[in-house]
């Protein structure tokens, strides 16, 4: 038993999970309206995919330009049974957080135990905006929470494989899932040098059951797309430079305050350390450290809401609540409930400041409609060039090809070198890369840039690739602005 605390009455803990769900529901509702841009990308993979033109994002051209396969695999089984692609990401999200949460519980125990750590999940804001976001990603934190909490209960009954499989599913709902399955292994060969102990029967089913879905994902990878890791991963990635250490650091320094500071979580990795130790908190603590560090090399992210963040928040709230209810354990036990009730609630109305900041600064809404008169206009293969590859996309025709210029759905772009003439600090380079040259080269009817008109009638754009091909001679001559509301950051080319 991890916590020597009185259990409360069955009406009491139903009315606890009540209200964790009540939590979570207001968070899905503030929320609702919501989908990031990027889901529109996976959309139109999904209906490539369906319409029988293969797992493109251009007919006839094999660009891996999405991170989440199995997320993919999912929605297009609804799609083709006549699902709304929008509709089916969102009530999967919302099914899955549910399942999280439940999850989350049983991660730190039965009872009042477990429901008070899900009551942090349910409040944390990038749990709610994620849940209903349009990505992968509640997908990605219900596997992780379900991986861990197999591993954990094979290494306290010495026998098991479950945690296998599940580990080869979280790697294929994302490529970095595979660290995970990793650590859990170096968890597992540790244990057994310091116990002077042989690799066991299950331990070598349950490597196998992890390794072989991953091993033929990857085969068919590199015979269809032919390269061993999503184009996103290339097109995101700006190698040692400092910018990404720049960028990752300041994401984990706002990803600490989303979580209700840094106190909770010194504690937290405190507990599961020193005062609890244990292969279950050790793993999540370490889950939570080596992912942290993946963000930090890899820079970040660019989204609302602390994305990466929603990804192991099942496993940061867990370590903050047994934080919490070890504080409370340090006095009388008539006291303890009463203390740890306390404690709770000002981590509960810290991480509810995120949800109203969340709520208020970005102005989460629904995407608009955009290309009507762009539909109107183009013909089967003709280019459209855009600087949002998601909506954008979606809504136009399958036969049209869409050229992304930050490089996520392109290989060109994404293989380019990165550079960043904005500096370490600067803004507006994005993953620095871009090729106007090629951009031209193909000559795009459309083109869709972040871009206004200033006061002395010039264009001018924040985005560095989009100031570049704005004023370049040949886009000048060629392009002109659509001033027409529906139309707002479109050009029409001629050439």
């Amino acid at each position: 038993m991890i916590f020597r605390l009185r259990i409360p009455s069955k009406p009491g803990l139903a009315l606890a999970w009540l209200a964790c769900f009540a939590l979570f529901s207001l968070q899905i509702a503030l929320f609702r309206e919501f989908t990031i841009d990027d889901a529109f990308i996976t959309f139109r993979y999904v209906k490539q995919w369906v319409a029988g033109n293969g797992l493109v994002f251009n007919i006839g051209e094999r660009v891996e330009g999405y991170s989440n396969f199995l997320w993919v695999v999912l929605l297009a089984s609804l799609h083709a049974l006549g699902v709304d692609l929008v509709l089916a990401s969102k009530a999967l999200g919302v099914l899955l957080g549910v399942v999280t949460l439940l999850l989350t519980a049983a991660l730190v125990g039965n009872g009042w135990r477990g429901v008070g750590a899900s009551i942090l999940l349910a409040v944390s804001a990038p749990f709610g905006v994620w849940a209903v976001a349009g990505l992968e990603t509640m997908l990605f934190a219900c596997l992780f929470a379900a991986s861990a909490l197999a591993f954990a209960r094979e290494e306290e009954a010495g026998r098991g494989w479950l945690s296998g499989p599940l580990f080869a599913l979280l790697a294929l709902s994302r490529f970095e899932g595979l660290m995970f399955g990793l650590l859990a292994s170096i968890v597992r060969g540790v244990r057994l040098w310091r116990e002077g102990k042989p690799v066991q029967p299950h331990d070598w089913l349950r490597l196998a059951l992890w390794l072989a879905p991953i091993a033929v994902h990857m085969a068919w990878r590199l015979s269809y797309y032919g390269y061993p890791m999503p184009n996103t991963v290339y097109a995101k990635s700006m190698g040692l430079h400092p910018r990404a250490f720049v960028e990752g650091a300041y994401y984990l320094y706002t990803s600490v305050l989303a979580l209700g500071g840094a106190l909770p979580l010194l504690v937290a990795g405190l507990v599961a350390v020193l005062l609890q130790p244990s292969v279950r908190f050790l793993y999540l603590l370490l889950a939570v450290l080596g992912y942290a560090a993946f963000t930090f090399v890899g820079g970040g992210d660019w989204m609302p809401a602390q994305r990466f963040l929603a990804h192991i928040l099942p496993a940061a709230a867990v370590l903050t609540y047994c934080g919490l209810a070890w504080i409370a354990r340090q006095i009388s036990a008539q006291r303890q409930h009463l203390l740890l009730a306390g404690l709770v609630g000002i981590q509960v109305a810290i991480l509810s400041l995120g949800v109203a900041e969340t709520r208020i600064l970005k102005h989460l809404q629904k995407p608009t409609e955009r290309t009507r008169y762009i539909r109107e206009h183009l013909k089967p293969g003709e280019v459209v060039a855009v600087t949002e590859a998601g909506q954008i996309s979606y809504e136009l025709p399958l036969d049209v090809y869409v050229l992304d210029m930050f490089g996520l759905t392109d290989a060109h772009i994404a293989h380019l070198k990165p550079q960043f003439p904005s500096g370490l600090l600067g803004h507006g380079d994005v993953f620095g890369k871009w090729d106007v040259d090629y951009v031209i080269a193909r000559a795009p009817r459309f083109v869709h840039l972040h871009a206004a008109v200033d006061e002395q009638g010039n264009l001018i754009s924040g985005n560095t690739s989009n100031r570049l091909l704005i004023s370049d001679p040949r886009f000048k001559a060629r392009c002109r602005m659509l001033t027409y509301p529906e139309t707002s950051g479109f050009f029409e080319c001629v050439w």
